[in-house]
């Protein structure tokens, strides 16, 4: 429930996880989330409509707001491109009276969703019971795959933003070659030249599973597969009904590990690696010795990578703790 005028402590902050379909809107007190609602995101008139509502239902000004959604940021705009709007500060500062807003990716959010992780947020994989303090790397597979990082220098943490879906992917096996060379077929568009390197996110996201069955589909024989969805795709493996489907989770998971294992050496996370999101949430039957095996995999640095910290993380509404922990970073600064 709302709170009512006058409840909330004189310097409220609103945070936003604003996706294609849905919105979350938070209410944050003292540092702490006091109110959250869910609403359709619709068109930037109800977008900033709700925003207003929200800030005339509790009376008084927000300090600050925090908008978080897929996209780049650019000049003071994100392009949200789930839903397909541009959202601009200043929109922002108009609709709230907010004397400070910020628009921040969502993977920006997921990296600042586990600045304060602890033992409680967290189940882990391999390494140390609680995150200790260091550089963090979080990976996302969901609609796309998301890569964020925390940056831990001087006590502190700053946030890096990449597009990490969109590194290569190529084969770990002979037997894979026919299933990315059948994958040109269905997404010709996302190949590095004339080679067999795929864009990561068109096999290791909710949109790049069904590409991915599809392509272990044609290259076992099978021309006429029809369409299926990441949700029924990983159903039926888990059910062993489906021996392509099972194909297809299971070198999802290889390479999911072995990228987050690359991604981990090339930044040194001491702070632990950390995935985030609904599929890892909702499918932790595919983290377990294949993945772990793929992220150790590092040929000279395998001892390195089995040294790192690697945790799901269990945070519900990443989004919008991220966004929240981002917006007690810019505060203090």
């Amino acid at each position: 429930m709302a709170q009512p005028a006058g409840a909330v402590h004189e310097h409220w902050n609103l945070v936003a996880d604003i996706g294609g379909t849905n919105t979350r809107l938070g209410v944050v007190s003292n540092g702490a989330l006091t109110d959250l609602r869910k609403l359709p995101t619709g068109t930037l008139p109800d977008l900033l409509e709700a925003f207003h509502r929200l800030r005339d239902e509790i009376g008084t000004d927000p300090q600050a707001v925090v908008a978080a959604g897929a996209g780049p940021v650019k000049n003071g705009t994100i392009r949200l491109t789930n839903a397909h709007l541009d959202l601009s500060e200043t929109e922002l500062a108009k609709a709230t009276g907010a004397q400070h807003t910020f628009v921040i990716n969502d993977f920006t959010a997921a990296a600042w969703s586990v600045a304060e992780a602890t033992i409680a947020d967290v189940a882990v994989l391999q390494g140390a019971a609680s995150p200790p303090a260091g550089t963090r790397l979080v990976v996302g597979p969901g609609t796309g795959l998301g890569v964020g990082a925390l940056i831990y220098s001087e006590g502190r943490y700053h946030t890096v933003s990449g597009e990490g879906g969109h590194v290569g992917l190529s084969p770990r096996h002979r037997d894979e070659v026919d299933v990315f060379d059948a994958a040109r077929h269905i997404a010709p568009g996302c190949f590095f030249a004339d080679s067999l390197v795929l864009e990561a996110e068109m096999f290791l996201s909710g949109t790049g599973l069904p590409i991915l069955y599809q392509a272990v589909a044609m290259a076992s024989g099978q021309s006429d597969t029809p369409p299926r969805t990441a949700k029924d795709i990983l159903q039926a493996a888990r059910d062993e009904v489906d021996e392509v489907a099972a194909r297809t989770a299971r070198m999802f998971t290889a390479h999911l590990g072995a990228l987050m294992g690359d991604m981990a050496v090339t930044l040194m996370p001491v702070g632990g690696v950390f995935l985030v999101g609904g599929v890892a949430e909702k499918n932790r039957w595919l983290f377990g010795d294949t993945f772990r095996d793929a992220f150790n995999e590092g040929g000279r640095f395998s001892d390195l990578r089995r040294s790192m910290s690697l945790y799901v993380s269990e945070q519900a509404e990443f989004g919008i703790v991220g966004a929240n922990n981002f917006c007690k970073n810019a505060l203090m600064r």
